[in-house]
């Protein structure tokens, strides 16, 4: 393993990270909020922060040597693990300095939420929260849901950390996803102008409906990221507004699309876009989830029209489903086979290749024919068969990448569950807030409910959040891979 060559790119994104906290403080020194008690101004923490992240980066980066040219897989994992784990610590100080999160520990689980685009947050009252604290939240988000790996490789392609390795470890779908262009850079840029262009037309529409530029610009900033923070306690609910919420969810939907999709729909592929197999089944589960949600809520709440249950239950379950955790609505309150269905579809997430969380699709596609083609093997067991996704065979080494990460995310929610219950949460709880961090949705069910509040769960607990949080978003074999001893020899 080369260490140095590590720690160099560590450094250049750390360097990229202090030129992203230019922007809060543009914004926190245009609303001007009076410091806390006892703290610093919003101002003099992000300042603070940037100069140090800048001043380590910049050492890092100049007088570690560099071996990016000689990466292998083993490096390219262990540097997004890495540069993820210090940009989050990084991000943290902001809410520790200026008093937002008087503990380290919450102010590093808001970061690596942010960052992450989980959306569990342990903030009590957002409303009363300085803007330029909320904007980073946002931020953040934006910046985590496409990758801030790939925001360099697409903006600083000279710095040579273009690395097809750096590209499959971070970008969410891994092996699944495909180049648009054959070099890196152009595939990078190409992501981030689609992004960008989706998140400009979001606050376009937004700001058409009404909504305050500030409220518009936050809240874009995490549909397109899918991550669900918000700038006030009732999140999406706050508007009551059927036009936000329609936006919304058109975005949140557009977010869980795969970007390789988006861009094939730009140069006119319609054919090629609407014959694919995992948007199909993603806007498959949508249309049930919705049906089946409505159909419940009518059933089990009299109190609400048609139209209600239906505006409610189009949000909620695009939400999750997206892994957005955005609210309009405490899901709580449902039915239990509503919940339930919840945390299956929680467990989906979107397409690969998107800002989405969880599994994603193409893997349950994958799995549902692994499962039908065992079956076929018990027919005609010596028969040869092939799984096969919009007509072309999956190699056997993606197979088993599948089967095993799924395993690994069943696995580790199971045992989030049970060290979460040894600290004295209730079942429901722990069962939830393990799937929820793991799979980077936010909001869960119990004591973590529509709220997606994090606040009560104890340090322990927290700390172990934040690491699922990390592991989800990197899809565990980037950070087991650090825990391996053989990956460490040269």
């Amino acid at each position: 393993m080369n260490i140095f060559a590590i720690f160099n790119v560590v450094g250049v994104l750390l360097l990229l990270l202090s030129g992203l906290m230019v922007l809060p403080v543009g914004i926190s020194l245009y609303y001007d909020y009076p410091p806390l008690p006892g703290y610093m101004t919003e101002t003099q923490a992000f300042i603070l922060t940037l100069v140090v992240s800048f001043i380590t980066g910049l050492s890092l980066w100049k007088v570690l040597p560099s071996g990016v040219e000689k990466l292998r897989d083993r490096e390219g994992f262990a540097i997004v693990a890495l540069s993820w784990l210090f940009i989050a610590l990084a991000g943290a100080f902001p809410y520790y300095l200026s008093g937002a999160c008087p503990d380290f520990i919450d102010a590093f689980f808001e970061s690596m939420s942010g960052f992450t685009t989980t959306g569990a947050s342990i903030l009590v009252d957002i409303d009363s929260l300085p803007r330029g604290i909320l904007f980073w939240r946002n931020l953040t988000q934006w910046f985590g849901g496409m990758g801030i790996i790939l925001l360099s490789m697409a903006i600083f392609p000279a710095l040579g950390i273009g690395s097809t390795h750096l590209f499959k470890a971070e970008v969410p779908g891994g092996v699944t996803v495909e180049r648009m262009q054959p070099r890196l850079a152009e595939t990078a840029k190409i992501l981030w102008k689609t992004y960008v262009v989706l998140t400009v037309l979001q606050i376009i529409l937004l700001k058409l409906g009404g909504v305050e530029f500030f409220d518009a610009l936050c809240h874009s900033l995490s549909t397109v990221a899918t991550g669900g923070f918000s700038t006030h306690n009732s999140s999406i609910g706050y508007f009551n507004s059927p036009y936000v919420e329609s936006i919304s969810i058109l975005f949140m939907f557009l977010g869980g699309v795969s970007f390789a999709l988006h861009y094939q729909l730009v140069n006119g592929n319609f054919g090629t876009v609407f014959k694919n197999p995992e948007l199909r089944c993603y806007g498959a589960i949508i249309i049930i989830g919705i049906a089946l949600a409505t159909w419940g809520l009518i059933s089990s709440r009299p109190d609400l029209s048609l139209n209600d249950s239906f505006r409610k239950a189009a949000f909620n379950i695009v939400s999750i489903n997206t892994t957005s955790g955005f609210m309009t609505d405490d899901f709580n309150l449902w039915p239990n086979f509503l919940r339930i269905f919840m945390l299956v579809i929680m467990m989906v997430g979107g397409c690969s290749g998107s800002t989405s969380g969880s599994l994603k699709v193409i893997r349950f596609v994958i799995l549902f024919k692994i499962i039908r083609m065992e079956l076929k093997k018990l027919v005609h067991p010596r028969a040869i068969f092939h799984v096969k996704v919009a007509g072309k065979s999956i190699d056997p080494d993606d197979l088993t990448n599948v089967v095993a990460l799924t395993c690994f995310f069943m696995g580790f929610a199971t045992l989030g569950c049970i060290l979460l219950s040894m600290m004295g949460l209730d079942l429901t709880t722990s069962i939830s807030a393990s799937v929820a961090c793991l799979f980077n949705i936010g909001p869960g069910l119990g004591q973590v409910g529509a709220s997606g509040n994090y606040s009560d769960i104890p340090f322990m607990g927290k700390s172990i959040l934040i690491t699922f949080m990390l592991m989800g978003r990197l899809e565990i074999f980037g950070i087991m891979l650090l825990f391996l001893p053989m990956a460490w020899r040269k």
